[in-house]
């Protein structure tokens, strides 16, 4: 009984022991404290350093990021399984409260790669398509902001006209003194100017 009573206690030692943390070895990002702020008086140099980085991090040209390249069946795994793609990222928030980063133009990039078929146990080649970003802006406009007869497109930063036959009848009408409103999606009689 004493025997089985030491293995216990043992155990829970040696488990216990298992989860402490390594010297050596960086906590994991779920075992991080919240960082201690020194408050200090602001100076010319602060004010510098903090400048350059909001610089740094404004919405501009694209830059690197980490994009997984997810397996089109559970079956299968695709190598590389990540990539370093342009993407838009930064702030935009000195344009108006919300405003994000966002692609102005954007490319399709076909990526090489290898697919492993757990079920079959073989290998094939392919590409595997990833939308780049060529070049940013910020946008304050979103999904919600779109009435009826309108959708967002993100490439232009606004919302647009879905009725897009009824414009082009009401642009045939010019010389009849129609004109289209692109806020309401109609086609209304042009003013008379007095």
């Amino acid at each position: 009984m004493m025997a089985k009573f030491l293995l216990v206690v043992v155990m829970f030692v040696v488990v216990d022991g298992a989860h402490k943390h390594h010297p050596k070895f960086p906590k994991g990002s779920e075992e991080y404290d919240a960082p201690v702020i020194k408050k200090v008086a602001c100076s010319s140099e602060n004010d510098r350093l903090r400048n350059e980085i909001i610089e740094k991090s404004r919405c501009g040209p694209p830059k690197e990021v980490f994009v997984y390249l997810e397996p089109q069946a559970a079956h299968e795994q695709v190598s590389p399984g990540a990539v370093w793609v342009k993407r838009c990222v930064g702030l935009c928030d000195w344009e108006t409260d919300g405003s994000k980063c966002i692609p102005t133009r954007t490319v399709i990039r076909h990526i090489p790669i290898r697919i492993y078929n757990v079920k079959t146990d073989k290998e094939t080649c392919s590409t595997y398509p990833v939308e780049e970003h060529v070049s940013c802006g910020c946008c304050s406009a979103t999904h919600s902001d779109c009435g009826e007869n309108r959708v967002f497109n993100p490439r232009k930063c606004s919302c647009q006209c879905t009725n897009t036959e009824e414009r082009r009848s009401c642009l045939r009408q010019r010389s009849q003194n129609m004109r289209w409103n692109r806020s309401k999606c109609a086609c209304e009689p042009r003013r008379r100017q007095k």
